[in-house]
């Protein structure tokens, strides 16, 4: 399997506020006019890549992942959908609609509608292409007001989420040191924090590990 070294789009939910402004850049970025303006006074139809959802409480952009076993380009009939050196694409010249991308898609990242390709209206898939014609890259990413969108490369993301969980280790050990006076006196909670502890959780968020009393256990007798 190739590797793809590429960048993606990176979301962050809690700095999501569900106020669209993605879909709306995604789409006048991908019009001949570039704007929403000029597309709609050409009768352009417009479409968007991406998708602003929200599951409870949690809002957050969906866009392609440019995975790099992409499930859509190993089902593609035709090649439609294939692979380059850093992101995964869709050549809608040779796309058929039969929706077996959309439906093989984990993230729900691909939509089949109807647009205009070569001088005639056709069935064709729609994806996140990062944008990457565009001088300014992708364009929901600079018009995020909020920055919930960032664009990202593995080896960037590797190295910050290894630094994190350095970080989280070492916070734990520190708990566990505040709370060696009460573990030798009766049965104590150990835990590792699974949220950045510098921002305060929205609902608490804690790893239970039970630690038995055995001085009680031997007064008993049972050990």
């Amino acid at each position: 399997m190739e590797k793809l070294e590429g960048p993606f789009i990176l979301v962050t939910p809690e700095r999501c506020v569900g106020c669209h402004t993605c879909e709306l850049a995604c789409a006048a970025a991908h019009t001949s006019a570039g704007n929403i303006i000029g597309a709609v006074l050409a009768g352009e139809r417009l479409h968007r890549r991406n998708r602003v959802v929200q599951v409870g409480t949690v809002k957050l952009s969906t866009q392609c992942r440019q995975c790099e076993d992409a499930p859509c380009v190993r089902v593609c009939p035709t090649g439609a959908t294939y692979r380059t050196e850093t992101y995964t694409a869709v050549d809608q010249r040779r796309c058929i609609g039969c929706r077996l991308c959309m439906m093989v898609c984990p993230f729900g990242a691909i939509e089949v509608s109807a647009t205009e390709v070569a001088g005639r209206q056709k069935a064709a898939a729609f994806k996140c292409d990062l944008c990457v014609d565009r001088p300014g890259g992708p364009a929901c990413v600079e018009a995020c007001p909020t920055k919930a969108l960032s664009l990202k490369y593995p080896t960037e993301v590797i190295r910050q989420t290894t630094h994190t969980a350095a970080r989280q280790f070492l916070e734990a050990l520190e708990s566990q040191k505040r709370l060696e006076p009460i573990r030798k006196a009766a049965s104590v909670v150990y835990f590792m924090p699974s949220h950045d502890s510098r921002r305060q959780p929205r609902w608490p968020m804690m790893d239970w590990v039970w630690i038995p009393n055995t001085r009680f256990l031997t007064s008993c007798g049972s050990a």
